[in-house]
């Protein structure tokens, strides 16, 4: 059985630039928020613009009970940090 290097060279090149577009694609569509970037992934589009006057929030305290925004930012500024402390 005799291969054909230069078909299968460019078998294999045309595939990767196939799998190559197929990544930039899905990127360009999760990037647009027409897809999920993964199932966890629950942001949606807001209506706050910058600039716009923060809700007043209930915030929970570590030690228990809760402190209202409002009440926060009257003495000092405040900076709300959301994430993963792992």
């Amino acid at each position: 059985m005799r291969v054909d290097w230069k078909m299968a060279a460019a078998g294999a090149a045309g595939l990767a630039v196939l799998g190559m577009a197929g990544f930039y694609g899905y990127f360009q569509l999760v990037k647009a928020g027409i897809l999920r970037y993964n199932k966890y992934d629950r942001r949606e589009r807001g209506k706050l613009q910058v600039g716009d006057q923060v809700p007043d929030l209930s915030l929970p305290l570590y030690a228990g009970g809760e402190v209202k925004l409002s009440e926060l930012w009257r003495a000092r500024p405040v900076v709300l940090v959301f994430g993963s402390c792992t």
